[in-house]
């Protein structure tokens, strides 16, 4: 073919030439005459000069938001409301987010460091020998705010009330294998009842039993307040102890009494049962906060806005760091609204009546040419861009995140499930079972366009994802290349080799099987988020591309509500990331992948799968040797991968964008939603 075409091209030249030979127009100020060869003869041929195009004006409007609200900072989010304010309950980065500005921990991160701390509601600390207990002087003088003042017994208090209110897949995995040991990393406080009691379920345990289990829980964890000190007992050495310690996970103090008072667990072991695992809306701090940081909360009315205020009487009254804040916030009111579309998002931004908006990457290259700096990690990184611009944007940011599709291979179809059709295999739903197939599994990774995912929805800003460990962590594969790529061919042959109706027969020879009935199923993700709409878009367009009998509807659910229907386990497929609680390559592969992790509950592998991935963690996160625990994590990752536990998607560079007039941000990953993580730091100047 490109040889006939270019003796098409070259016949063409010699036709025009030989015209234009015979013409012989006279050469003026517009044409030119070239001598070309063709087919090793010289030839001379006229063509007309492209005239110079008149200059035009700019085609980029100019845009100059308003300074508006010197006293007031407004934060647009898109990607969802928390679902509680409740630090003990709160597992997802919207909650956690605001309630890192209006509670404390122990100690608080080095400005944007993620491994170095320093004093917060804790003067000081020291650690025993074999690291297995550390000793903490508590703050005199702290004041919450609704007015009672910081006592030891409130900072082991908060943790007792967390560690047995431990609501289903919440974070409480963490503090019970700390205090406890790996094997009681379970899903919620009464898991963890019923495996420390030694019974099978938690009905089965005893008034004795249960008290038992919560003196277990206060001896861990004990305030000496005539010393001024909180004491904590752990089974092993956690060597990221201070990280939980600076968050809601060993933080987020509280006041017992204020806490009693207003109908509340009030420390007695006689009746924490009463509290444990409560609905997200069934504890008093659902839209309601009393804590020792920098901002209080004003209100929060859900799907309209969270308004806090800065605190009067905070402690704080040297600066955090070289040139860090100190006393009462510069900021007086933050403003903090989930708004789902992008076009009303830059509105607000162009106007002046949003500081900082939400930008997922897709939309970033319309931002660009309205930067008038490009920043680092902090304003010091800053390069000014353009002189007529209006944003400052601090851009590819290592955020510490991973994003799959996560495959339910047990579907919880119990009361019915419109996300799975019908719910057989009659190509109007799927069955239960249905990702428990391998075969199944690789088809939905082959029939991803990975390299279509970070070129377009992540306008460049990610890398493919090569399993639950990120890039730079141990456990990562270096130098090799994931597992799948998109392959639409191999997609065919993996569904064809599956034998999802369990009759022994591969689908692409079985008239009832899966490839030859075809599937209907609902594909979920947190509305206003169009990352990763735009990932389920593309998943969606591969299934249906490969044959026509597959069905795929992308359904946009409020954050909350997809949260609570993972819960349940009936989601067959959703678009989701984990964002790290701390550095190490255990906080990838637990929550993820162990039958009681946040994630790998809601996977719900088989029980042979299930089995062979939780001996793996467990021994990496018994495993003291360095070299010895990269093998591991190695190893981990790639049967994940092997195995095709999900879809790993990406892990993508994070991207913030603020109107120039905020000044002070800095990224620290560990914030969450970083852009609004700390805003104490932050200052609104003209």
């Amino acid at each position: 073919m490109r040889s006939k075409y270019l003796f098409l091209v070259v016949s063409l030249l010699m036709i025009a030439s030989m015209a234009l030979s015979a013409c012989q127009p006279a050469p003026t100020p517009e044409t030119i005459i070239q001598t070309v060869v063709v087919e090793g003869k010289t030839v001379e041929v006229v063509v007309t000069a492209t005239p110079q195009p008149e200059e035009q004006p700019s085609a980029l409007p100019k845009v100059s938001p308003q300074f508006k609200n010197p006293d007031t900072l407004t934060i647009i989010t898109g990607a969802g409301e928390p679902e509680t304010l409740d630090p003990a309950w709160t597992y997802e980065t919207a909650g956690s987010t605001v309630e890192l500005n209006l509670y404390e921990g122990l100690v608080f991160f080095n400005r944007e460091k993620t491994n170095e701390f320093i004093p917060a509601l804790a003067t000081e600390w020291t650690t025993s020998e074999d690291g297995k207990q550390w000793v903490f002087k508590i703050r005199e003088g702290v004041k919450f705010h609704k007015g009672g003042t910081l006592e030891p017994h409130d900072i082991a208090y908060t943790v007792h009330r967390s560690t047995l209110q431990g609501r289903i897949d919440g974070w409480q995995w963490i503090t019970y294998e700390a205090f406890f040991g790996t094997d009681f990393s379970l899903a919620s406080s009464k898991d963890f009842a019923a495996a420390y009691a030694g019974k099978e379920t938690f009905e089965e345990l005893t008034p004795a039993d249960l008290v038992k289990v919560c003196e277990a829980v206060k001896a861990a964890v004990v305030a000496d307040d005539a010393a001024g000190t909180v004491t904590y007992n752990l089974a092993q050495p956690v060597p990221w102890f201070l990280a939980l310690a600076s968050q809601q996970f060993l933080g987020g103090t509280l006041d017992q009494e204020w806490m009693a008072e207003n109908g509340d667990w009030d420390g007695d072991c006689a009746t924490w049962q009463n509290f444990a695992d409560p609905p997200a809306e069934g504890t008093i701090l659902f839209k309601e906060a009393n804590g020792t940081g920098p901002y209080m909360l004003d209100h929060w009315t859900p799907g309209e806005e969270i308004v806090l205020t800065a605190f009067q009487d905070y402690w704080r009254k040297e600066p955090m760091w070289e040139g860090g804040p100190s006393g009462v916030a510069k900021i007086p009111r933050v403003v903090i609204k989930n708004v789902d579309e992008w076009g009303t998002r830059l509105s607000m931004f162009e106007a002046g009546d949003a500081d900082f908006i939400y930008a997922p990457a897709q939309y970033r290259p319309q931002l660009e040419p309205y930067y008038k700096q490009r920043c680092g990690i902090d304003e010091s990184s800053c390069k000014d861009e353009n002189p007529d611009g209006y944003i400052r944007a601090f851009r590819s940011l290592p955020s510490p995140a991973i994003t799959p599709a996560q495959m339910n291979w047990q579907i919880n179809v119990e009361g019915g499930n419109p996300f799975v059709g019908s719910g057989t295999l009659d190509g109007n739903g799927i069955p239960p079972n249905f990702f428990s197939d391998l075969h199944v599994r690789k088809a939905f990774n082959y029939c991803f366009d990975f390299e279509a995912m970070v070129k377009d929805a992540l306008a460049g800003d990610g890398v493919q994802a090569q399993g639950p460990i990120p890039m730079g962590m141990m456990g990562y594969r270096e130098g090799e290349k994931p597992i799948y790529a998109y392959d639409p061919a191999k997609c065919e042959e993996e569904f064809k080799k599956a034998d999802v109706d369990g009759d022994g027969i591969p689908a692409g020879e079985d008239e009832d099987d899966v490839w030859n009935k075809g599937f209907y199923m609902q594909l979920g993700y947190n509305s206003g988020n169009d990352t990763r709409r735009l990932a389920s878009e593309i998943l969606k367009a591969g299934l249906e591309s490969v044959n026509p009998k597959f069905s795929v509807a992308v359904v946009g659910m409020p954050w909350p509500v997809l949260l609570e229907s993972r819960r349940a386990g009936k989601l067959p497929i959703y678009v989701g990331g984990w964002l790290e609680d701390y550095h190490d390559p255990h906080n990838w592969v637990q929550p993820f992948l162990f039958s009681q992790g946040a994630y790998g509950r809601i996977v719900n592998m088989t029980d042979d799968k299930k089995k062979e991935f939780d001996e793996l963690i467990i021994k990496g996160a018994n495993e003291n040797d360095p070299e010895a625990r990269r093998k591991i994590y190695e190893e981990i990752q790639l049967k994940a991968q092997e195995d095709a536990v999900n879809i790993w998607l990406y892990q993508v560079l994070d991207g913030l964008h603020y109107q120039t007039w905020v000044k002070g941000f800095y990224y620290n990953p560990a914030y969450g939603n970083a852009e609004y993580g700390w805003v104490y730091a932050l200052s609104k100047e003209q």
